[in-house]
């Protein structure tokens, strides 16, 4: 099953992922598609995805067929782990998204489908069942349950860590950085109808989070 997965992989475009995308942001998309196949997150596993998917950046330069292992497990070391904390896990254990991995991962998914790295107007069947459901996952949130029954003073930091994946110990640049996405994915729904009265809720209180947010930046 493995091999069959692997084999069916089609590489991206160079140029959509060669200017501003990260590596990082690059390793978890691997990871998503490896967790939706239900396949091993080993780093073996990782190496092939990586190479398979973005050759432009794993792959040696002088045998550009054979992926870059060194590259791939220092990007799963220091970038992706170390510093962006969008993933666990070690070369024995395997790897697992973050929460914030994984909402890194969809938003990087999103900007791959445009050849130019950009949202585009008329999203997928596939961009639409991640931007739906980041957003009902938003809708049912304490913070936004308290925001809609106008109990503002009630919204604590604990309540927006929560709907933006985050812990309280999670700093405030990760937290913008979801609330970032979540905005995005508010508006790609908004261009369907049946999901225009949602986006408009979410994104007033998204909104409302931005402009009170020196309130809810520290415990």
């Amino acid at each position: 099953m493995e091999t069959s997965f692997f084999d069916k992989l089609k590489p991206y475009k160079p140029e959509q992922y060669s200017s501003n995308i990260t590596l990082d942001k690059l390793v978890t998309v691997g990871l998503l598609k490896l967790d939706e196949a239900k396949i091993e997150k080993s780093f073996d596993n990782v190496v092939v995805i990586l190479h398979k998917l973005f050759p432009e950046k794993f792959s040696l330069i002088t045998y550009p067929q054979y992926p870059d292992s060194i590259r791939v497990d220092n990007t799963l070391r220091l970038d992706a782990k170390k510093h962006s904390k969008y993933l666990t896990g070690n070369r024995v254990q395997g790897y697992e998204l973050t929460s914030l991995g994984k909402i890194t991962a969809e938003d990087t998914l999103v900007q791959l489908s445009s050849s130019n790295s950009r949202i585009v107007n008329k999203i997928s069947g596939t961009q639409r069942n991640r931007a739906t459901r980041a957003i009902g996952g938003v809708s049912n949130s304490d913070a936004f349950k308290k925001y809609s029954t106008k109990q503002f003073k009630e919204i604590n930091r604990f309540d927006v860590c929560s709907f933006l994946h985050g812990t309280l110990e999670t700093d405030n640049e990760k937290l913008l950085a979801n609330l970032k996405v979540l905005k995005r994915f508010a508006k790609d729904i908004g261009t369907l109808k049946e999901f225009e009265d949602i986006s408009k809720q979410t994104l007033e209180f998204f909104d409302y989070i931005e402009k009170n947010w020196e309130e809810y930046s520290h415990d």
